[in-house]
Order: structure tokens, then sequence, then C-alpha cells
């Protein structure tokens, strides 16, 4: 008896005996899964002294030993799973043994032989997940358990009796960090884009108009469900949009807000035209090389855009490229000496305040 090991087996255990084997005089295999009710103690069958439930012998042919090995350690482990094992202490024929094997194969994870290696250890979970959401019965769309009706007018669905918590569980310390942390991280890049954007647009878009349309944006968004991985607010595209847009508006004579406006609005028509038609699904022949092309198309206008910037400041302040780098001391003595000459003249301000007083 192995002591060491009945010390860790709970009380009430019951025990699953799976033997297999190969005879002679066998044409055919014989499989027998038995259930004793009540448990027995089979002595010398268990490695410890406990009764046994379940019994699932498996015998065949000679030949094919590695096979009844591998169907053998297949019952163990469904077995140990805790959903097949309440079936098979519940079930009453042979189909109710199917459906509990067949309800532990959607479950399971199968890892093919030839796509890793045996001798690698597989670490168990840390926190083993659990198994009551398998063991809820499912219930047929449109039909309520056992027959019942259905109370408030239908809505009576787990998900959607959580459906308060949903603004009470916002207050809770883990949301508030979250809170702070995504303002922190959505601020700043607002308020850097508007401050470009009021400098491109003269003014006419800000950083305040910007902060305003992120706020009203992200609770709308926020409030309507709308899709988490979208990026809110201003960005290097839409800042290169605007640059273009503006530049095009003051060379025509035209007004940039209601310009601005009507795209707005015509961008929101067609997207609710996109959304409804399921037009998201032509995104699959979308390629990378699409992609690349755009962001490519960004990095060279914002590369064209610094460049003339240095160009318009070399122009506005032009570098000196004659200086005499032998008066570089007599420089540096006249802006001595007109240190100097401001700390007396600070000095002798403040003597005649303190005279006068």
């Amino acid at each position: 008896v192995d002591l060491h090991f009945m010390k860790k087996i709970p009380p009430g255990a019951e025990a699953s005996n799976i033997l297999v084997g190969e005879l002679e005089f066998l044409d055919r295999t014989v499989v027998a899964f038995v259930r004793l009710s009540p448990a027995v103690l089979l002595q010398g069958l268990a490695e410890v002294p406990i009764p046994t439930r379940f019994l699932f012998i498996l015998l065949g042919p000679l030949g094919k030993g590695q096979q009844y090995h591998e169907i053998g350690r297949s019952i163990a482990t469904l077995m140990t799973d805790e959903v097949f094992h309440d079936v098979a202490y519940k079930a009453k024929d042979r189909n109710d043994l199917v459906s509990g094997i067949d309800e532990f194969l959607d479950q399971v994870t199968v890892l093919p032989p030839g796509e890793w290696d045996p001798s690698i250890r597989i670490e168990p979970p840390k926190n083993v997940p659990s198994q009551e959401k398998r063991k809820i019965p499912a219930v047929p769309n449109g039909t309520a358990a056992h027959g019942e009706a259905e109370p408030h007018g239908g809505h009576s669905g787990p998900e959607l009796q959580r459906t308060g918590s949903d603004f009470r569980d916002a207050f809770s310390l883990q949301c508030l960090a979250s809170f702070l942390f995504l303002y922190c991280a959505c601020m700043s890049p607002v308020i850097t884009f508007g401050g470009l954007l009021g400098e491109a647009t003269e003014g006419r878009i800000s950083a305040i108009e910007s902060l305003f349309g992120a706020s009203m944006t992200g609770i709308a968004y926020s409030l309507f469900g709308g899709q988490p991985l979208t990026i809110l607010g201003s960005t290097g595209p839409v800042l290169v949009f605007e640059k273009i847009l503006f530049k095009f508006c003051k060379e025509y004579g035209l007004s940039y807000l209601s310009l601005r406006a009507s795209i707005g609005l015509w961008t929101a028509t067609l997207c609710i035209i996109l959304v409804a038609t399921d037009a998201s699904s032509l995104v699959c022949y979308i390629t990378r090389f699409t992609e690349e092309a755009f962001a490519s198309l960004i990095c060279i206008i914002f590369i064209y855009e610094a460049l003339e910037k240095l160009f318009e400041l070399s122009e506005a302040y032009p570098i000196n490229m004659h200086n005499d780098l032998e008066l570089l001391t007599q420089y540096s003595n006249y802006l001595k000496q007109y240190v100097l000459y401001e700390a007396v003249i600070t000095s002798l301000s403040t003597t005649n305040a303190l005279l006068i007083n």
C-alpha cells in the first residue's frame, strides 16, 4: 500500500480501474464499462485500498497492444474530467456516455503528434479554470428552461440581468485608475495636434476645439459601444488633411469651417451606409501593400513639411557665414563689459531706491 499517496486522497474518494490486455483466443475486441452500485472495495486491484466505482475492461486479439494502451489512457483522461465524471455517475445508457464524450471533445485541446516534441514538458496551469459553465444545460433560443415563462418581457437572461452593473462597476478602483490613465494618454496628443491645427488653420481650429470634439466623440462612442481599437482624436493624417483643406479654401476664397462641416456630414452619411451594407467585409481585400503605401505617403508629407519649415526659418533668420574667428576674443570682452555695465546700473538703481525711502 502506498501510504504516502494514501495521505493525499480526500475522504470519500472512489476509484476508477481501467484494465486493457491481449488474449490469444479472441478474434475481436471486447469492451465493457461497468458502474458499481454501491462502490465495492476490490482487494489488490487499486494502488490504494479505496472503493471502486467504475471499471473499464478492454480485451482484444494479439498485435494491437499499443492501441489498447492508448485507449486506456484516453479513458483515464476522460475520468479525470469533472463534467464527464458527473455524466458517468448519472448515465442511464450508452447514449449518455457518448454524449459526455462528445462534450469533452468539444472542450479539449488536441496537440498533433508531428507539431510538438513529446520530451518537452507542458507545465500545468497556475489556476484551474472553473467547469461550472459546462454544467449548465443549454437552453434553446426562444424558450425558457423547464417550460417556465420568461418574466419581464423576455429579459431574464444572465447577460441582461447584469446590465445595471455596467454603470456601477465603473466606480471601482481599477476602473478609476484606467480612467486616469486614458485621460492622460488621450489628453497629450489632442493638445499637441490641437496646437498644430491652430497654427495650420490660423486659429480656426485650435486646442480648445480639439479638446471639445475629442470629449464629445469619446462620450458618444462609449455609450453606443463603438469599436475600442479605433483611435479617437487628432492624428497625423488628420493634420495633413486639415492643412491641405485650409490651403485649398484660402486659395479659392471658400469658408473653411463651412466646408469642413459639410465634409464631416458627408463622411458620417457614408459611414452609416457602409455599416448598414456590411461593407467592412471588403477589408479582407486590402493588402499589406496598400497599407504601406498610405503610410509612406503620410511620412513623405511630414518629411516635406519639416524641410519646408527649415527653409522658411533659414530665410527669416539667415546664418551669418562670414564670421571672423580672430575677433572671437574681442566679442567675448564686449559681452563681459556689457554684463558688468548692466550689473552696475542695477545696483545704482537699488541704492537710489533705498535713499529715497
